[in-house]
C-alpha cells in the first residue's frame, strides 16, 4: 500500500542531514584547495536537464584518455525536494579531483557560471525531446523511493495521471497542506535553456548521440564524438574512434535510469501519450518543442 504523503515531516530531518552533508563537502573543498596550493583544476562538466541522457554522455567522456570518473552528482535540488544553495554547489564541484568528470543537473545562471569560473572547465550540456523526458521522469519518480515526489505519485491510480503530473507540475499546497511542488515541464526546462546559447558550452541532443542502439543514427553519433574530442582538445586515432565509441560498445545497464525501466530510445513517448497528455503538453511546452527543433508546429 502506498505511503501517505507527510507534507512537512521531512523539513527538519532533511535540513539537518543536508547541513551535515554540506559540512562534509566544505571540508573536502578546503582540502582540495590546500593540496592544490590554490591552483585551478581542470574539470569536465557533464551537465544535463534531468532524464536527458546524463549517463549516455558520461560513458563517452570517461572513455576518453586522461579523464577520471567521479561518483557524485551535483544538482540544484536534493532528492528530498530542498533546493541546494550556491555554497553547496561551489563546495561540491570544488571537492572533485583534477581531471574529473563532474556529472550535474545545474540550470544556467550567473551563480553557476561564477562557480565554474573558479576552475578550468570544459562544459557540456545534453538535452532531449521533452516528451521522452516526461515519460522517463514519471517512471523514475514512481520507482525511486528517495525522491520527494515518490509518495504522491504512488498514490495516483495509474501511469496516465503520473505522467500528467510531470507535464503540468505539482502546485504548492496540492494535496491540501503539502509542501511539495514541481513546476510544469516547460517552465522547468526554460531555467536550463540558456546553456544552448552559452558560447563555451557544447550542447548535445540526446537523439544525435544515442546511436543505432537507441534507434538513432550511428554516423551522427560518431560525428558528434569527434566534436566532443575537439571540445576537450583530446586526440584519438581515427581507427580507434568507432571501436571505442560505437553505441554497441557501451553498456546501458550502468545507468540507474535504464535499470529502473528507461530504455534510452527515441520517440518512446508516443506509446504513452494520450490526447489529454498531448493537449496539456502543447499548452505548457508546445512552443518550446518548436524552439528546440523537435516540431515545426503544434499539429502533432
Amino acid at each position: 500500500m502506498p505511503r501517505r504523503v507527510a507534507p512537512l515531516s521531512y523539513l527538519l530531518k532533511n535540513s539537518l542531514r543536508l547541513q551535515a552533508r554540506d559540512t562534509l563537502f566544505l571540508s573536502r573543498y578546503l582540502k582540495e584547495k590546500l593540496t592544490g596550493l590554490g591552483k585551478s583544476k581542470r574539470l569536465v562538466i557533464c551537465n544535463s536537464y534531468p532524464k536527458s541522457g546524463t549517463h549516455l554522455l558520461y560513458q563517452i567522456l570517461y572513455s576518453m584518455p586522461g579523464l577520471k570518473q567521479w561518483d557524485d552528482i551535483v544538482s540544484v535540488q536534493a532528492l528530498c525536494g530542498i533546493m541546494n544553495t550556491p555554497a553547496h554547489i561551489r563546495w561540491k564541484v570544488g571537492s572533485a579531483p583534477d581531471q574529473a568528470i563532474v556529472r550535474s543537473h545545474l540550470m544556467c545562471s550567473d551563480e553557476v557560471l561564477d562557480i565554474f569560473s573558479e576552475h578550468r572547465c570544459k562544459l557540456f550540456f545534453i538535452y532531449r525531446d521533452l516528451r521522452d523526458v516526461a515519460v522517463s521522469h514519471a517512471r523514475w519518480v514512481t520507482k525511486e523511493e528517495r525522491i520527494f515526489l515518490h509518495p504522491l505519485y504512488r498514490q495516483l491510480p495509474d501511469f496516465d495521471q503520473q505522467l500528467m503530473h510531470t507535464i503540468e507540475g505539482v502546485p504548492l499546497g496540492s494535496p491540501l497542506g503539502s509542501n511539495l511542488s514541481q513546476p510544469d515541464i516547460g517552465q522547468d526546462f526554460r531555467r536550463w535553456k540558456g546553456w544552448l546559447s552559452h558560447p563555451d558550452t557544447l550542447s548535445i541532443r540526446f537523439e544525435d548521440l544515442v546511436g543505432e542502439r537507441g534507434g538513432g543514427d550511428e554516423d551522427k553519433r560518431l560525428c558528434l564524438v569527434e566534436q566532443i574530442l575537439d571540445h576537450l582538445e583530446i586526440s584519438v586515432p581515427d581507427n580507434e574512434v568507432k571501436a571505442r565509441f560505437s553505441s554497441r560498445a557501451m553498456n546501458p545497464e550502468e545507468s540507474h535510469t535504464y535499470v529502473k525501466g528507461g530504455k534510452g530510445s527515441i520517440g518512446g513517448w508516443q506509446k504513452y501519450f494520450k490526447d489529454p497528455h498531448r493537449q496539456a503538453f502543447k499548452r505548457v511546452a508546445g512552443e518550446l518543442l518548436m524552439d528546440l527543433g523537435y516540431e515545426t508546429s503544434l499539429d502533432w
